[in-house]
């Protein structure tokens, strides 16, 4: 950008900064071939008349302004780097969190699930032991039954005898079952 103008196809920039957002000098820079004081051929533009000391302060700030960019920029990737391996490390810890959750819930529905089938088979052991009293109760009380009926048949049939053996035998069996 010698002398203020400015590259083809960026528009004029009044604050000074480029089309990167850098600061840019106004200052124009000497010529390879040239001297300080005279200015080279092909060098239209440049501060021929300024002293040596004033350009090259203008040359020290230049200089200045692009080395803070550079810091700039090198800052940029280093906390850009710093906020890659922290959010890398934060999704680390949510994995290894949510895993070990996930691990702990796994735990305690297995454990439920262990409670459930001990109570379930013990109270289907409960179940088949009531039912079993049950059962032998009523094969019981039908046998006491039975004993009942052949008993009182047996005294009728003694009465009506009147105590002799020849008359019918009358001997019921129930079979359960």
């Amino acid at each position: 950008m010698p002398g203020g103008v400015p590259a083809p196809g960026h528009p004029p920039n009044p604050q000074g900064t480029g089309p990167t957002g850098l600061q840019v000098s106004r200052t124009p820079l000497p010529c390879r071939s040239g001297s300080w004081r005279q200015p080279p051929t092909g060098c239209q533009g440049t501060a021929a008349a300024a002293p040596p000391s004033t350009m090259l302060a203008r040359s020290d700030q230049d200089s200045h302004g692009m080395a803070v960019a550079i810091q700039a920029w090198w800052r940029g990737q280093l906390v850009r780097r710093a906020l890659e391996v922290a959010a890398r490390s934060a999704c680390r810890i949510q994995a290894w969190w949510h895993c070990a959750v996930t691990h702990r819930r796994e735990e305690r529905r297995l454990q439920a699930l262990a409670a459930y089938v001990r109570w379930e088979r013990a109270s289907v052991l409960l179940q088949a032991h009531a039912r079993m009293w049950q059962a032998r109760d009523q094969y019981r009380r039908c046998r006491e039954a039975a004993r009942t009926i052949q008993a009182h048949w047996r005294r009728r049939g003694m009465r009506q005898r009147g105590g002799t053996e020849d008359s019918v035998d009358l001997n019921i069996e129930i079979v359960l079952g």
